[in-house]
């Protein structure tokens, strides 16, 4: 068999799409892609074991409706593609496998968890409130609100930006009052909210920590910092207001 075939059931599979479904609904392989020429037809339907990567697939899908993440059961061989000779990373969590066998829908993802990244040492039950210092533009002034985000790699870019010495942390919030998505990520590069960012006016509780999160690679987060300072060289300030 070739190495890049997979047989593997055993852990939990989303997809990401703006089709409505529902339990026993097949998703099947041809369908129009999400970039390039949306005309043509891929042979393939696309899983992940990362629900962050169904979060971005949803959020960039063709079509109007909502963003929606989908639990779902390969019904034969999986491709992993980042084994692919021509496989290029697209720069954010990506669907990682595809099959040329229908997926079946055995769920929808419709609860999350939401994460805030920061080098504060808290605990449960600790407050997160507006007025601290932000990861770019002027850093004499402070920001009105308190950021949060659905997904891991947002958190984990948090953290790692964060001002500070100590290590970066994760932490899982709930908001103690109303919550607007981030201006500053929605509807910039790409459509839409892929990372799920939020911010509030209130302070956020803690309820938990994430413990065994992957950071970037020091190349990643050495690129990231230089296109803040770029920002920063052009006067660009996020969007507070």
């Amino acid at each position: 068999m070739d190495p890049g075939l997979l047989n593997t059931t055993d852990k939990p599979f989303y997809h990401g799409t703006r089709a409505e479904l529902t339990p026993g609904d097949l998703i099947q392989p041809s369908h129009p892609t999400n970039v390039g020429e949306q005309d043509t037809m891929t042979p393939y339907a696309y899983l992940t074991p990362n629900l962050d990567a169904a979060i971005w697939e949803a959020e960039l899908a063709i079509g109007d409706g909502p963003g929606r993440v989908y639990t779902v059961e390969p019904l034969g061989p999986l491709e992993d593609t980042s084994a692919l000779p021509d496989h290029q990373s697209p720069g954010h969590p990506s669907m990682s496998y595809r099959s040329r066998e229908p997926l079946r829908v055995t769920g929808e993802v419709t609860e999350w968890l939401l994460y805030h990244g920061t080098r504060a040492d808290l605990k449960p039950g600790d407050l997160i409130k507006p007025g601290h210092t932000p990861n770019f533009g002027d850093r004499d002034r402070t920001t009105p609100h308190v950021y949060l985000t659905r997904t891991l790699d947002a958190a984990t870019w948090g953290a790692e930006l964060a001002a500070g010495e100590g290590p970066g942390r994760i932490y899982i919030v709930e908001p103690t009052g109303p919550m607007e998505e981030d201006p500053n990520l929605t509807n910039q590069k790409f459509r839409g909210n892929p990372t799920q960012s939020f911010r509030s006016h209130e302070p956020l509780r803690v309820v938990g920590e994430i413990i065994d999160w992957q950071g970037h690679s020091p190349e990643a987060i050495n690129a990231m910092k230089d296109g803040l300072a770029r920002l920063e060289q052009l006067g660009v300030e996020p969007l507070d207001d």
